[in-house]
This record gives C-alpha cells, structure tokens and sequence, in this order.
C-alpha cells in the first residue's frame, strides 16, 4: 500500500514539474487577432495548419497563411 500511494505522488510531482516547464506563446493572425496558448502550436506539414489549445482550453486551428507572428510568452 505504501509503494502504491508513494507512487501516486511521485507520479503528481512529475505531472506538475511538466506543466511548470511548458511553454505559452501568443499566435498574432494577419487580421490582429490574438491568442494565447497552452504549449507549443503543433505545425501540420500536409495541411499547412497549426493547431493548439487556447487559454480557456479550446482546440484551434489556423491556417498558415493567416498566420502572423507566434512568439514565446514570459512568464
């Protein structure tokens, strides 16, 4: 029993490290549009999209063309 709950919280201190490591970056369309993310934006190479989650934890997905900037946040 202790080595199942010692590894629960093993489990949740890597969990929280990962999200304090994560990155956040502002999406600027050509439009002025703007958006904040939850990570990286992924590139689709065959679709020419990138798609993220915002920060209220909805998917998006921009066409490249529309795309502006994409600059990491500062925490």
């Amino acid at each position: 029993m202790k080595r199942c709950i010692t590894a629960l919280l093993v489990l949740l201190m890597l969990a929280l490290l990962a999200a304090c490591g994560s990155k956040n970056y502002q999406v600027t369309t050509k439009t002025g549009e703007t958006f904040h993310t939850q990570g990286a934006p992924e590139y689709d190479l065959k679709s020419e999209t990138y798609k993220f989650t915002d920060e209220k934890g909805e998917e998006v997905i921009l066409n490249r063309i529309d795309v502006d900037v994409i600059q990491e946040q500062n925490k």
